[in-house]
């Protein structure tokens, strides 16, 4: 385990800024997640950590130490590749054991570590088989634990699942946070998947063109983002303009400046269903345009009296509830789930819901 910091981390490739000065701190035995869409600069970053890219300006220390100047191959760090980069020439334990033969451990000391590291990944009964011969999902568990075996001081992993289906995807994320747990191995992870990244992460660092917008706990990045950004990329997030007199009204009672737009979850929004005013909210009268039925919940596509569509989570429908296309309903948007911000797109005043 190892107390990860970065500071300013800059990267540019010409013109393009791929990295604008980046600073994070890192718990040692943290889970920490990197989040955001294509190009944002997650994946240069954890390159930059590992070795394989030098930033331009900053500084990175693990453990206190710095090491801008140790090469990759010193830096005593795991990795875990999208594509996962097995050798294909080698069996499940030869793959495995590459990097303790490398530290030149003897072969008993290999012999004990890969049998521990592959029981951990469950695939005991596959150490003799070839790279060819299992699923995508086993010849990730090979790379976990080829990064695993040598007791890194931090493991990296970059986009790990997303070349699994989804079934695959929930299983594995689940295993690999039970592994790091287990081993309290400072884990840095890299994904484009918002539900990924929560139910994963200790914290999540979402970034946007090179830089941070918020680093917090799956909680609240979900239930408080800071920028407009972060709360559209995690999760649906319905926005509008505060020119209703009530809901400007309801505004104005709060501290802080007027805001710009104001946010709320689909799942925050309560639909109306036996014509009762609700205490502390917002009321919108609409008209169900389509609702999309998914076992558990259903998703309501409403048409407001403002002209601005909204999305309506409803846990548990009735068969009452799903024949309601085309009718009108009342919305309550309670106070405490209203997320007001700013005209540069950052929070005004966190929701308490």
């Amino acid at each position: 385990m190892a107390l990860v910091e970065l500071d300013g981390i800059t990267k540019s490739y010409g013109s393009v800024v791929a990295l604008d000065r980046v600073s994070l701190t890192i718990a040692s035995g943290e889970f920490f997640t990197l989040l955001g869409p294509s190009g944002c600069g997650k994946t240069t970053l954890l390159r930059t950590v590992a070795g394989f890219h030098r930033q331009d300006q900053g500084s990175i220390r693990v453990g206190g130490e710095a090491i801008d100047d140790v090469p990759a191959y010193r830096r005593d760090i795991g990795m875990v590749f999208q594509d996962y980069a097995v050798f294909p020439h080698m069996t499940v334990e030869g793959n495995v054991a590459f990097g303790l033969k490398n530290r030149r451990c003897g072969r008993s000391e290999i012999k004990q570590r890969v049998a521990r590291a592959l029981e951990l990944v469950r695939l005991s009964a596959h150490a003799t088989r070839m790279p060819h011969q299992l699923s995508g999902g086993q010849q990730q568990r090979v790379g976990l634990a080829r990064a695993m075996v040598i007791n890194p001081k931090i493991l990296l992993m970059d986009e790990p699942l997303s070349n699994l289906d989804a079934k695959l995807r929930i299983e594995l994320r689940e295993d690999i946070r039970d592994l790091q747990r287990s081993l309290g191995t400072t884990t840095i992870y890299v994904t484009h998947d918002q539900e990924e990244a929560l139910v994963v992460s200790d914290r999540i660092c979402v970034m946007h063109d090179g830089q941070v917008h918020q680093i917090g706990t799956p909680w609240e990045i979900y239930k408080r983002p800071a920028t407009l950004f972060v709360a559209g990329f995690v999760g649906a997030m319905n926005l509008l303009d505060p020119l209703p007199d009530g809901l400007a009204r309801r505004l104005a009672a709060r501290p802080g400046r007027p805001p710009r737009i104001v946010g709320i979850r689909p799942e925050d929004v309560v639909l109306e269903t036996d014509g009762a005013a609700g205490g502390d909210a917002y009321l919108l009268e609409g008209t169900v345009a389509k609702i999309s039925f998914a076992g558990r919940e259903a998703l309501y596509f409403v048409d407001t009296a403002l002209g601005i569509p909204f999305q309506v989570q409803v846990h548990r429908p009735t068969p009452a509830l799903l024949g309601r296309t085309g009718q009108p309903v009342r919305l309550r948007l309670p106070d405490a789930h209203l997320l007001p911000y700013d005209e540069a797109g950052h929070v005004i005043a966190e929701a308490v819901g």
